[in-house]
């Protein structure tokens, strides 16, 4: 006891750990946010030289936020957390004036190195630097966008600390290792090719003019397998005017907030964003001191797959205007009523969309961006919301339907109609919209309760109900698979006999003959001797075998599934496309496996019409809605390949219904039909069933039939005149001889066979009729 509790001491303590290391590295952000937020206080507007603005970037930057008020004045969204996407392009014309105005490429504002020395985590935000690179702090300098003409130079205020501008000669000393870091600084992605974009973006309110921004951005192409660049964006939004001024960075790179100032393009500008920024450097100070008191917890980064770059952007975005004919306090209590609902009435949302605009020093990349397309936090949240109540109604509708299918079968007869495939295939789209449902509510947490609650709905569809089916559809089938195991082994073994032995046709025949008959008798009908060799006896039946075979193989393949999409995740748009067709026309077929049953059979209606109209309706509603709405949750753009699924599976569904109208097997050539039972066939005189000899005179004893123990008439169907008479023919319905050679009356195995699908006699399989 005490050994015990001696090493569950010493675990303990080895996982507290020091916190020594910890609280070093806390102490040195502080510090580090201490110097930032002076040095932004002690900055002011003025012109940089040492990384001048190329005029042809001017000229766009000008005429993106219309600094010579060419159009009306217009009013903006105030507050666009959400997201935007869109399409990319190179700028080739722009980086060519580049190229031809700035021989040398400016030298990046190198950062401090962010990476944690000490143990600790990073602090989202709060450290700053490049990995490995010394910070070069500009106390006095700050690059400007200023429209071509415009004198943004204002003199230092009292006790500014101004640094002087560093010689020409020095930057031209760098030429040899800043024309190799452009390509090393650019990497393996190629910038030549456009592509999409995600902008995920999110806006905290600092002033009443100013708020900041920060979020992800994610450059990628569409035609090969890279994972893209992320940049970790990070800036300031001009509520009055729409404007967007941010640095975008690589994600294992910080840097300060004050070279966000160096974006200003006046001094007014400079003023509120200098005031914004000073605002969120007393929160981040509050935030490392809460944190180094234990009333807060540090903020672990997350990691992307992306391509290595080392580019840092300045990122220029511009709102589209509202319409003038949509009145600013309407507009501001519409996003009052988004933000926090009451029920109160308001317009509807105007569209939201920006003009992008990116610029790379260190690079020399200039990349443009026209009509992205933006979504706000709020409407995604409704829209989120909506979906999963969709989601969760079709899932109940479709739970009631199988509950009806369930009931349409009730017995092994009718359950032996329906394909299990059918249904596996069914239980299988429903368990991966289960675990999406979860997975999201879970990530996502403002989606948590509406997600969760649809994916309820699926797991009882899958879980309770389809799983119960399928574990019912293996269990009663088993005979019919072992029965088609044993036919296949006989079949060889005969063949394999027939060519070591050389038998003749009459051998084939009696063994033939032979095979008809129960295992347990003799050739003349008598039961084996008691120390004769019987046949092994089939493996008894067990629901807990069942269970292990059906769960295995459903949780093999769902294994398998997963990491079939977790390639397909990872690959490129036309492959992802291409794979995502398959799979939806594969498990999109799920009526094949019952059409195809059908046919081998010969049965029909094994599924309930309800059964299969409701489910053919609820299961193309997701596909309709995310390929073929254009305003879905994901964002996909219509596609009309949507249809030709639709058409698939209502081919399927005409086909199921033909076959209850015209026969299973209306659409098969004759040639080309699996034979099938014929449990009336003409009992020959001489045999010993028939209960007659071949001069007509009756056997020492009638056959009886085994369910209800009367005597089988079949005198009707004797001599040699029966097989042209009506009357013998008709006679034939009055009896049913089984595959395993036991005589029956029609009416008494037919009631048999609707409850088991066993002889009475020898339990051999029985084919449906």
């Amino acid at each position: 006891m005490r050994e015990g509790i001696l090493f569950l001491l010493i675990f303990l303590w080895l996982l507290s750990g020091d916190d020594a290391p910890r609280t070093d590295y806390l102490q040195k952000i502080l510090h580090q946010l201490h110097d930032e937020a002076d040095m932004c206080a002690n900055k002011t507007f003025r012109t940089n030289m040492t990384y001048p603005i190329p005029e042809a970037v001017s000229a766009e930057l000008t005429s993106l936020f219309d600094l010579e008020n060419k159009r009306p004045r217009m009013h903006y969204y105030h507050n666009v957390t959400g997201s935007f996407k869109g399409t990319w392009s190179y700028d080739k014309d722009i980086t060519a004036m580049i190229d031809t105005e700035l021989p040398l490429p400016p030298a990046p504002p190198e950062a401090k190195n962010g990476t944690d020395t000490d143990g600790g985590a990073k602090l989202d935000g709060v450290g700053s630097g490049e990995g490995g690179k010394e910070q070069q702090e500009d106390r006095g300098n700050n690059s400007t966008i200023a429209s071509p003409g415009s004198n943004n130079t204002t003199d230092p205020e009292p006790g500014t600390i101004v640094a002087e501008e560093p010689p020409l000669d020095t930057i031209i000393d760098k030429k040899p290792k800043y024309l190799e870091d452009v390509t090393k600084n650019r990497g393996l992605f190629d910038f030549n090719k456009s592509g999409s974009f995600m902008f995920n973006i999110r806006e905290s309110k600092a002033t009443e003019q100013v708020n900041l921004v920060s979020g992800t951005w994610r450059l990628k192409h569409d035609d090969n397998e890279d994972f893209g660049i992320s940049l970790q964006v990070q800036g300031v939004h001009f509520v009055n005017n729409g404007s967007f001024y941010m640095w975008g960075i690589p994600e294992d790179a910080r840097m300060p907030l004050s070279h966000i100032l160096d974006l200003m393009p006046n001094n007014s500008s400079f003023i509120m964003a200098a005031a914004a920024l000073k605002e969120q450097y007393l929160k981040r100070i509050k935030r490392v001191e809460n944190v180094m008191h234990g009333y807060e917890n540090l903020d672990y980064p997350e990691t992307t797959m992306s391509e290595p770059s080392s580019c840092h952007y300045q990122m220029y975005m511009q709102l589209g205007g509202i319409d003038s004919s949509v009145r600013s306090t309407s507009l501001k209590e519409l996003e009052r009523e988004m933000a926090t609902p009451q029920g109160i009435s308001t317009i509807k949302a105007p569209h939201l969309n920006s003009t992008l605009f990116m610029y790379s020093p260190n690079c020399r990349i200039a990349i443009g961006i026209k009509d992205g397309e933006g979504m706000k936090r709020e409407k995604f949240f409704a829209k989120a919301v909506n979906y999963a109540g969709m989601a969760g109604t079709i899932a109940f509708i479709q739970v009631f339907l199988l509950v009806r299918q369930m009931e349409y079968t009730p017995t092994p007869s009718s359950v032996s109609k329906v394909s299990y495939w059918t249904i596996a295939m069914q239980v299988f789209m429903d368990s991966y919209l289960c675990m999406l449902h979860l997975t999201t509510g879970i990530l996502v947490d403002f989606l948590f309760i509406p997600f969760v609650a649809a994916s309820f709905f699926s797991f009882v569809l899958v879980a309770m109900f389809g799983m119960r089916y399928m574990l019912v559809i293996w269990r009663i089938q088993r005979p019919e698979r072992r029965g088609r195991r044993n036919r296949a082994a006989a079949a060889a073994a005969a063949s394999a006999n027939n060519s070591s032995t050389g038998s003749s046709t009459g051998v084939e025949a009696t063994a033939a003959t032979a095979t008809n008959r129960p295992t347990d008798t003799m050739p003349g009908g008598l039961p084996l001797p008691v120390t004769a060799t019987r046949p092994a006896a089939p493996e008894p039946d067990s629901p807990r075998s069942d269970m292990q075979a059906l769960y295995g193989r459903f949780y093999w393949m769902l294994i398998a599934s997963l990491v079939t999409l977790y390639k397909i995740a990872i690959s490129s748009t036309r492959v992802q496309n291409l794979m995502i067709s398959a799979c939806a026309l594969l498990l999109f077929s799920f009526w094949i496996p019952q059409i195809v049953r059908n046919v081998i059979r010969g049965s029909k209606r094994g599924l309930s019409l309800w059964f299969v109209l409701g489910m053919t309706v609820t299961r193309l509603v997701l596909p309709i809605y995310f390929y073929a709405c254009p305003e879905n949750l994901m964002g996909h753009e219509p596609t009309k390949w949507i249809w030709g699924l639709v058409l698939w599976v209502a081919l399927q569904v005409a086909v199921l219904l033909l076959q209850d109208w015209l026969g299973p097997r209306f659409f098969i050539p004759k040639k080309y039909l699996p034979p099938i039972y014929d449990y009336h066939p003409i009992i020959p005189a001489g045999d010993e069933e028939s209960g007659q000899s071949i001069t007509g005179h009756t056997h020492g004893h009638q056959q009886d039939c085994a369910i209800c123990m009367l005597p089988i008439d079949t005198a009707s169907t004797s001599g040699h005149a029966r097989l042209s008479s009506v009357v013998g023919s008709l006679g034939r319905l009055n009896y049913m001889l089984t595959p395993c050679g036991h005589l029956f009356h029609s009416d008494c195995l037919e009631r048999w066979m609707r409850i088991k699908l066993e002889c009475p006699n020898c339990r051999a399989f029985l084919p449906s009729t």
